[in-house]
């Protein structure tokens, strides 16, 4: 995993990859969802009720249509 601080509009860059994603900045890349999966999963037990969660989102090669999960 990579984290990083990229504006949702450069996500082509990152084709084939699976990104987290948080308020329209990508935060993490990856090769595969278990690599980012410490900032898109929260702990049932999170006391936190406002602490925001990353979305994850793997990004199509330009052609490909949306994944579906």
């Amino acid at each position: 995993m990579k984290k990083v601080n990229i504006s949702t509009k450069k996500m082509g860059q990152f084709a084939g990859k699976w990104i987290a994603v948080l308020e329209n900045r990508i935060i993490a890349v990856g090769e595969t969802l278990k690599e980012i999966g410490p900032l898109v999963i929260s702990d049932s037990k999170n006391k936190i009720p406002d602490k925001k969660i990353a979305a994850a989102f793997k990004v199509p090669y330009k052609g490909e249509g949306p994944y579906i999960l």
